[in-house]
């Protein structure tokens, strides 16, 4: 409901954080920077040619201003780190306690990125659809002139956001008399946020962290209880305009606010919401500096800038230097003086988990968050490879449990093919890093395909599963086995889990990570269905899977998984000559070129594919630069994103068709 939708982001008061934001920078050189910007969008407003989709919804767009740019940030900002899972381990605690055990601090696995009563599951469930999106994760590597064939050393990044018409970037190439950059932006921004200037290059994946905490408190009327003083709740009346059969409806909206942050309610419960991103954060300023820099120094005065969303930055430059650093702010919480993890819901009438040196909507001095130099960081590395797996084991601050990041089985594929051009003493080109990209090797497969081994299955499966074990595990379109493994696993996951969490009134979406299946012992209490008197085990669970798959592929008449996996991107008008064509895809959640059926409205992929290097890069975005039906950019990139084919990311005016000036 996307009234709903607008309740809960008005409650959260995303516009006072933006406008804090904004007053952070305001008299600054970037802040001249996003006021010409924004005199710019309303000089093109006030000339009246506008898209045609404001022309079929009737609406004239208000004057853009400083704070909506700012307000871009802590939305993108906001589904990249805005995670409930602390919530919904009090409710796992709550409903199915047993099953905590699924869920522990740390995966074993050896690819880190760094190898070195209280709670209403009504309010959850509301609070649901507008946390971060499952699958919302990135890849990206640096690999040191020490490995590469031309001796410079070589940037790879893909994120993957959804997959929507038109994309999410905006291809960007700012040249000014000290500057001159290419990448991809957010439209309504107006500066590069992935990309390369003449000396540096850089990209972003997520990292996971929990960087939002929760509080309870005791309540009497309009008051509540804060280090026993009756403190009264922060009210404000806002004025939400919904457009309905009878015209426009004005509907009255309270933000309600405690000392710690915005309150959410929900059939009386209720629960305040502490975020990194409310607060004046200064992620633009870092960006800024990344545009303009020269080399490492000059890049790493912008890094400590970065607060917000807590993102894996690598980072490669012209003189050879490489780095990886998890820029964001992480905090510390204390119970007493006991520092504590951020996976609980705190009292906050004690006081509980507060984050010193934060301050709700105004300038942090973020005192009481883990220094700079203490966030685990390399520079000049052989190489690293990031892809929303855990940063490091064994770290002495707390980042966040095994649920806040991804499954390890993206990096591992990653660490593998560079570990294995390396221990072939194979020098490293842009046409090996292409082919790392468009990888769609699953890991999954090798591990579940083998568990197969010795179960008995039904003669009607069988011949599925002879597909499985002659299989090379790459999930492509025309692979009959891709696709009996991926409703395989489906159903897999689902008869392990779907007993005990479905009678405790749990979903799928809590589910535990797919590497804690995968390492299950064969006869774990969770593969015996409760619902039945037989102890199932693995084996048992492994062939009912198959079954459930098989019906489900013949009913459907699937005969490769491009059957299956279909890319689906459709504009928000959802007008079938808006939206881009359907296509069958490569690749899985799983495999490191990205590509999820993921339900609707939005698929999830790579959002934008970047290889830089100091001779030639390349880039590629899922779609086209225009969101204009009748321009030939409007998905001209769309089959060559698709086939993993890329253009050259030119720097030099004589390789550009027009050039727009822009100046006083």
């Amino acid at each position: 409901d996307l009234v709903d939708s607008d309740i809960f982001h008005i409650k959260m008061d995303f516009l006072k954080a933006a406008r804090a934001s904004w007053k952070e920078i305001e008299g600054s050189e970037f802040g001249d920077l996003i006021k010409a910007y924004c005199d710019g969008v309303n000089a093109y407003i006030s000339e009246g040619n506008l898209p045609m989709e404001f022309k079929l919804l009737g609406y004239s767009p208000e004057p853009w201003q400083p704070e909506d740019v700012f307000l871009v940030d802590k939305e993108i900002s906001w589904g990249l780190t805005g995670d409930f899972w602390d919530f919904e381990r009090a409710v796992i605690a709550k409903k199915l306690p047993e099953a905590l055990e699924l869920y522990p601090a740390e995966l074993n696995h050896s690819y880190p990125i760094v190898r070195t009563d209280k709670v209403s599951k009504e309010l959850l469930d509301w609070l649901k659809p507008f946390e971060a999106k499952e699958g919302y994760g990135s890849n990206n590597w640096i690999i040191s002139d020490k490995y590469t064939k031309n001796g410079k050393p070589i940037l790879a990044n893909d994120p993957h956001l959804a997959l929507t018409v038109p994309p999410v970037w905006y291809e960007m190439h700012l040249i000014t008399d000290d500057m001159n950059v290419r990448g991809v932006a957010f439209p309504g921004v107006p500066i590069v946020i992935i990309g390369q200037n003449e000396y540096v290059a850089w990209g972003f994946t997520n990292v996971g962290a929990d960087v939002i905490d929760f509080y309870y408190y005791a309540t009497k009327g309009d008051k509540y209880l804060y280090k026993g003083e009756w403190k009264d709740f922060e009210k404000e009346e806002r004025i939400l305009k919904v457009k309905t059969n009878k015209g426009i409806e004005e509907r009255k909206v309270i933000v309600k606010k405690t000392v710690h942050g915005p309150v959410i309610e929900k059939n009386g419960k209720e629960v305040a919401v502490v975020w990194t991103g409310l607060s004046a954060t200064r992620e633009f300023l870092a960006l800024y500096t990344y545009n303009h820099a020269k080399n490492m120094k000059e890049f790493l005065e912008g890094v400590k800038y970065f607060d917000v969303p807590a993102q894996n930055l690598v980072y490669i430059d012209r003189d050879g230097n490489i780095m990886y650093y998890p820029a964001g702010r992480f905090p510390i919480r204390y119970i007493g003086d006991e520092v504590v993890p951020g996976n609980i819901i705190f009292n906050g009438s004690a006081g509980e988990g507060e984050w010193k040196g934060f301050t709700p909507y105004g300038h942090s001095t973020w005192e009481g968050f883990i220094p700079f130099e203490e966030i685990p960081h390399l520079i000049n590395p052989d190489y690293v490879a990031t892809a929303n797996q855990r940063v490091v084991f064994g770290y002495q601050h707390y980042l966040g449990d095994s649920n806040y990041f991804a499954d390890p089985y993206r990096g591992m594929r990653i660490y593998e093919l560079i570990d294995d051009a390396v221990s072939k003493g194979k020098k490293i080109d842009v046409e090996y890093v292409m082919k790392m990209q468009r990888d769609v090797y699953s890991k999954p497969a090798e591990y579940f395909v083998a568990q197969m081994d010795g179960v008995a299955f039904s003669d009607k499966a069988k011949p599925y599963v002879e597909e499985l074990k002659n299989w090379d595990f790459e999930m492509r379109k025309d692979s009959k086995a891709a696709l009996v493994f991926v409703i395989w696993l489906k159903y897999y996951i689902n008869e392990t889990f779907g007993d005990e969490f479905y009678s405790a009134g749990l979903d799928k979406s809590y589910y535990p990570k797919v590497w804690v299946l995968q390492n299950l012992d064969k006869d774990s209490k969770w593969f015996d269905d409760i619902r039945t008197e037989k102890r199932e085990n693995r084996a048992d669970i492994i062939a009912r899977a198959m079954d459930k798959a098989v019906a489900e592929i013949e009913k459907n008449h699937y005969k490769v998984y491009g059957d299956y996996n279909r890319l689906k991107m459709n504009h928000p008008f959802n007008l079938n000559f808006l939206n881009y064509p359907l296509l069958s895809a490569d690749g899985s959640k799983f495999t490191v070129f990205n590509f999820r059926v993921s339900g609707e409205p939005f698929q999830v992929g790579s959002s934008w594919r970047m290889i830089s290097t100091f001779d030639k890069s390349y880039c590629v975005i899922p779609g086209g630069n225009s969101g204009n039906y009748f321009s030939e950019h409007y998905d001209d990139q769309l089959e060559m994103w698709l086939n993993g084919d890329y253009k050259p990311m030119e720097f030099e005016i004589k390789n550009v068709e027009e050039v727009i000036e822009v100046g006083g």
